[in-house]
């Protein structure tokens, strides 16, 4: 099965590598790394350029070490056994894979990724106290083929998977500059897109099916008088899509006049509606440490919704006095960083304080906003094409 895997990838880097489709990710930046070791994931060997080493070829079992010291980065590598080769400090590392190799990163106790593409690190900014900078240099296609086996997983049908391809392309082309006073494209997290790099397509067994989509729907995008509309997207909309400014305030800037779908299609999903418990004391110091105050076991915490919705527009925090007033998004944000993305699963939902514990009610899981993962597929499984399903969500759009 892995040769098979490999054999796939293998041929979607031939196919789709194009100078013109390039894409820098930033990686890891929720971690704050201060080392990340690289070793040679698939495929030959790839080369290291830092500092006094210049296209040093790095083969199977050799292992380049990469540390911030400073201002600056040390770098080491080591042989197949353990062994010194050979070490030099730099202001920036350069790996570039050769023949199709993939590379393996690793922070130290902490994550492992499989990814493909040219990797450079830097020290981010100037202070010596800020962490690696790790820049992915990938294929926006490649890149679109880890998103959609990252959000579908489990999901084989290729209507749904051609749908969503084209919507994480949309988003990749309308929002090009999102971290560019980073250095950046985009970064790893769902604050853009969620990419894990070659692991969900080596996990997902319908690995195939994801290429296959993906090179089928390859540069097609959705746009609203001739501009990419924002492509959002979420993995269970509960029913009725959410508009973007309820969610995260402010006008499109592709003037794409989204709407409130309603959507019988993930009816049977466990999201639909859904309850979580969150312990008060975790609850009230996840909030007091995120807006530096301090809150009572007293504290009342209220929601507005927006007229005439579910959706929570703000939630008010009172006590002792005192007011704060977070965004519904700021307030998923605080509680999902600090206690679990598992609480609070959408924007719509409603909050009941108990004695010792809060319990959060509501449906849908992600943003509610645009394509529905989980509705996609039930339409696909009807018989409904690819485009008949993106014109279900994103209405008056066309698909260039």
């Amino acid at each position: 099965m892995f040769s098979l895997i490999v054999t796939c990838l293998m041929f979607t880097a031939a196919t789709f590598t194009s100078p013109e489709t390039l894409i820098r990710l930033g990686l890891f930046s929720l971690f704050e790394p201060q080392q990340v070791n690289v070793r040679l994931g698939t495929g030959d060997a790839f080369s290291l350029r830092a500092g006094t080493v210049n296209e040093a070829r790095i083969s199977a079992g050799e292992l380049v070490r990469i540390r911030k010291t400073g201002k600056q980065i040390q770098v080491t590598v080591l042989d197949a056994y353990g062994r010194l080769k050979q070490t030099t400090a730099a202001q920036e590392v350069r790996l570039s894979p050769l023949n199709a190799s993939t590379l393996e990163l690793n922070l130290p106790k902490q994550i492992t990724r499989v990814v493909r593409g040219e990797l450079l690190v830097s020290v981010r900014g100037q202070n010596s106290q800020n962490a690696l900078q790790l820049v992915l240099l990938t294929d926006r296609e490649e890149a679109v083929a880890s998103v959609v086996a990252a959000e579908m997983s489990g999901i084989t049908s290729s209507e749904s998977l051609k749908a969503l391809a084209v919507v994480v392309r949309t988003f990749m082309t309308s929002h090009a500059d999102r971290h560019a006073r980073e250095g950046f494209d985009f970064c790893d997290t769902t604050h853009c897109q969620l990419y894990r790099g070659e692991d969900d397509l080596y996990a997902q067994t319908a690995s195939q099916q994801v290429e296959n989509a993906v090179m089928a729907t390859s540069g097609e995008v959705l746009y609203f008088n001739h501009r990419a509309i924002e492509g959002h997207y979420t993995a269970v909309c509960g029913g009725l899509t959410a508009m973007p400014e309820m969610v995260w305030g402010g006008a499109t800037r592709s003037g794409y006049p989204y709407t409130e779908i309603a959507c019988k299609w993930c009816a049977g999903s466990h999201y639909t509606k859904w309850e979580r418990r969150a312990s008060a004391t975790a609850v009230l110091s996840a909030l007091a440490a995120a807006k530096g105050i301090k809150l009572s076991q007293a504290t009342q915490i209220q929601i507005e919704k927006y007229q005439e919705s579910e959706i929570v527009q703000s939630v008010v925090i009172k006590d002792r006095g005192r007011k704060v007033v977070l965004n519904a998004d700021e307030f998923r944000r605080v509680i999902g960083r600090r206690i679990g993305w598992n609480r609070v699963l959408s924007p719509t939902f409603t909050l009941e304080h108990y004695a010792d514990s809060f319990i959060f009610r509501g449906r849908g899981f992600g943003s509610q906003v645009g394509l529905c993962v989980a509705g996609t597929a039930a339409q696909a499984a009807a018989g409904r094409s690819y485009k008949e399903i993106l014109d279900f969500y994103y209405p008056q759009t066309e698909m260039k």
